[in-house]
């Protein structure tokens, strides 16, 4: 039977059914299904589901109607309407109301290119609302003056708002899709990098064998240049080493294995240690620990300057030469708690942008990858951070640096903590 035929309610009807039948693809395909439906519901010459995009500022045909007068639309470029140029398709979009035109080419409305180029008369167009947001416009034409009729405008206007819930479940499936790929390509990353750090470690262990071997001739046979270069070789392999093991920590997280072996730290004295070993003429570090008695906290020595020494390494990295990076170190306890002592390490880089600070501290992210590594050591921080009963948390605001908060249990006394 002919849908332009049935009752508005019948078209209703029918067309709701027929949008809950189309199969769940990505929002291009939704909508172009959407369009066919109202075009075969109205016997119109073309429907388009116009969204906005914010890129170009531009209303653009997601979706549009197979019909003849579709594919000239496309060709002639007017399947994107910038706002700018006005339009009824943009009045809809910019003011949520509805316009029905009986003969655009009597009344001079709408684009020229539509009036003349497809030679449209009558014109009827909705808002589209998508997640509760208006992000468009239906728009349907004809080349016949005073096609529609006001039941179609009733009828459209139901059917535009049954698109925008389709429209939805389409985003909502294509965002499950992205996160199911994007937590897919994650663990295979990690299980990657775990095989490949298992596997470096073999192949460092007779490396440092064979350095050291090597030193030991060269000293023998007090070949200088040669024992300096070694000690610089030496150095290169340690700190291969050591970003192996953190790639292995990852690992062991994830596993359960990651284990604290408990203590008394003083904290000050950890904090000069690290200082003693970053601290250059290039980039200095700032060390400020409160006055008083030995700042005491209950940690894993060894983990708790892991911890360190990568924020530590990571605001070096971000910093501009010669700029200082601050550590401050404090105690703290408030009334009716225990004591916790709070370090705070400041650069003075080009700060963390809005879109990336949510995700600082999220294992292999790395908000410019191209500068190397693999966004490991801010992930192991917080994470020894929270194992410790402690948190790191940073705030930044773009072009004022970062600052990374690491709050810490205080330790009373000098006795081994339970």
């Amino acid at each position: 039977m002919d849908p332009t035929r049935l009752s508005v309610p019948d078209r209703l009807l029918d067309t709701l059914e027929r949008l809950f039948r189309i199969p769940s693809g990505d929002l291009k395909v939704t909508l172009t299904h959407v369009s066919n439906l109202v075009a075969e519901a109205t016997g119109c010459d073309k429907v388009d589901a116009f969204l906005y995009d914010p890129k170009r500022d531009s209303l653009v045909a997601v979706g549009s109607s197979t019909q003849p007068l579709s594919m000239l639309q496309r060709k002639l470029g007017l399947d994107v309407l910038p706002l700018s140029n006005g339009g009824c398709t943009a009045h809809v979009y910019e003011t949520g109301e509805s316009v029905l035109h009986g003969n655009i080419q009597r009344e001079e409305i709408d684009l020229p290119g539509i009036r003349d180029a497809l030679g449209v008369r009558s014109l009827l167009a909705v808002p589209v609302e998508i997640g509760g947001r208006r992000r468009g416009a239906l728009m349907l034409v004809s080349q016949t003056p005073d096609y529609f009729s006001e039941e179609d405008a009733r009828f459209v206007a139901t059917a535009g708002r049954w698109a925008g819930v389709v429209a939805h479940r389409a985003e909502l499936l294509e965002e499950v899709g992205r996160n199911a790929a994007e937590q897919g390509r994650r663990a295979a990353a990690e299980e990657l990098a775990t095989a490949l750090a298992h596997d470096l470690r073999n192949y460092l262990n007779p490396l440092n064998l064979r350095i050291e071997l090597l030193r030991m001739r060269a000293e023998r046979d007090t070949r200088a240049e040669d024992v300096q270069d070694i000690a610089a070789t030496a150095a290169s392999v340690r700190r291969l080493s050591e970003f192996v093991e953190e790639m292995l920590d990852v690992a062991r997280i994830d596993q359960g294995m990651f284990k604290l072996q408990l203590g008394v730290v003083d904290l000050g004295e950890l904090l000069r240690d690290v200082v003693s070993t970053f601290d250059t003429p290039q980039h200095p570090l700032h060390l400020r620990v409160e006055d008083g008695a030995p700042l005491l906290v209950a940690a894993d020595r060894v983990r708790l300057r892991q911890c360190i020494e990568n924020v530590v390494a990571n605001a070096l990295q971000k910093s501009p030469a010669s700029a200082a990076v601050s550590i401050f170190a404090v105690r703290e306890q408030a009334k009716g708690q225990r004591p916790r002592a709070r370090i705070e390490i400041v650069d003075e880089g080009p700060g963390i942008p809005a879109d990336v600070l949510p995700h600082v501290f999220e294992r292999f992210y790395s908000a410019k990858p191209r500068e190397g590594g693999l966004g490991i050591g801010l992930y192991l921080a917080k994470r020894i951070a929270l194992l410790h009963g402690g948190d790191l948390t940073v705030e930044s605001a773009p072009g004022k640096g970062a600052r990374f908060t690491l709050l810490l249990s205080g330790a009373e006394s000098a006795a081994a903590p339970t």
